[in-house]
This record gives structure tokens, sequence and C-alpha cells, in this order.
């Protein structure tokens, strides 16, 4: 991945987050005032950004839009966010406390929530709904990728397991996304093992621009509690 300065990487982060929260192109005078630099200064620095693969112009008049490859820059920069549990979770029925992973990843991601436990052949979603609210649900390539990568979830889980190393998390961004071809939706899983050692697995499947930082440390905050009903 290429270097960038530190101008680059501060304009490249105010865009990744703009764009999260409002998916319209990012233009140039928004970000000079943001940042305090002329205009100029920043339609260059995102001309050369477009150049190496950050950034996509997708009309000739419009601002720019974060590529995948801004999202994994924005990965590996970002910090770990303090993240708090809604409700005490206490140990029981493991098929119960599955579904409510599954239930709370939902709730405070805003996007599709999954998890399994392996060795029973359990497999929970919730948050379907989280996923018609975006308002790329208007773009019928979106909704016909979602639709099938959904449909085929449990059935391609197995796959899904096997890419991944045990205690490990990560990010298949966009057209990464190892369950079908898509280039609008994200996955992050992560697996660890938990009551007498049961392999489990947690995710999240959402847009592109889903809020990477916070859903990733919410994971990991429910990964953690995983493993310590392995002790």
């Amino acid at each position: 991945m290429e270097k960038l300065s530190q101008r680059q990487e501060k304009i490249l982060e105010l865009i990744v987050r703009e764009y999260v929260e409002k998916p319209k192109p990012i233009g140039s005078e928004f970000l000079a005032q943001k940042l305090r630099l002329s205009s100029a200064t920043i339609r260059n620095e995102m001309k050369k950004m477009e150049k190496i693969g950050y950034l996509i112009k997708p009309h000739i008049s419009a601002g720019r839009i974060p590529s995948d490859k801004a999202y994994r820059f924005f990965i590996q920069s970002a910090k770990q966010k303090e993240v708090n549990l809604p409700i005490k979770i206490t140990k029981k029925p493991i098929e119960d406390f599955s579904r409510d992973i599954a239930q709370i990843l939902a709730e405070m991601s805003g996007s599709l929530a999954f998890s399994a436990i392996k060795e029973l052949k359990s497999f929970y979603q919730a948050g379907l709904s989280n996923l018609l609210r975006f308002p790329e649900i208007k773009d019928r390539d979106y909704f016909s990728e979602m639709a099938e990568i959904v449909e085929k979830f449990e059935k391609n889980f197995d796959e899904l397991f096997e890419k991944i190393k045990e205690d490990e998390t990560r990010v298949f961004i966009g057209s990464e996304n190892p369950l079908g071809r898509t280039r609008r939706l994200s996955i992050i899983i992560s697996k660890c093992k938990t009551f007498n050692n049961k392999h489990a697995v947690i995710g999240l499947l959402g847009p592109t621009r889903m809020r990477y930082d916070y859903n990733l440390s919410l994971i990991n905050k429910l990964k953690e509690t995983l493993e310590d009903f392995n002790q």
C-alpha cells in the first residue's frame, strides 16, 4: 500500500468518515473548510489519491468517494473505540447464548449480525431489516447482491469458517467478500473458543461504508466475552 503524506491521511480519513455518515461524493470546498486548507490544495491531493486508487470520482462534476483501498487504510489506522454493552451477558444454555449474541450485535451495529457454534451446527442471524434501512437499498445492484448473499449465508457458512484462523478477526471489504460477487457489501468475522473449547464465530454484514472502527471494537468486545466463558 502506497505511503501517504500526513496531509493526505487527514483528507482521506475525513472523506471516509463523512461518506460513512452520508453516502454522497465529498467535495473539495467542504474539506477545505474542515481542514483549513485551500480548495486548490485539496483538489490536488485528491487527484493524487485518486491516481493511486484510494479515491473514486463517480461523476465528472462530483467530488470523490472512498475506494475499498481507502477503507482498508482506514481500518489499519483507526484506533480501538470504547464499547459498553447495554446489558450484562450471563452464561446460559449455549444455543440461547449464541442467539442473544447475534441480537445484541445487530442492535448495536445497525447491520446484519450472525453467530454460530461449529460443533452444534447452530447458526443464528439477526438484523436483516437493518440492511433494508440503508439508502443503498434503492440501488438495484445492491439489493440483488444483498439478497443473494443473505439467501445463501447459512449454506456457505462452512466455507467462510475455513477462511479465518483460530482467534482471528478479519474484514472482507467489498470485492473481497467470499460469499458472493459484490462491490457493495463487507463482512467482519471473528473466531474464538467458548464453552469447553467449542468453536464460536460472530460477525457482521453491511454496506462497504459501514462504521469499521466501531464495529471492529464491538466484535472484539463480544469476542472477549465469549472467551471468558471458556475458562
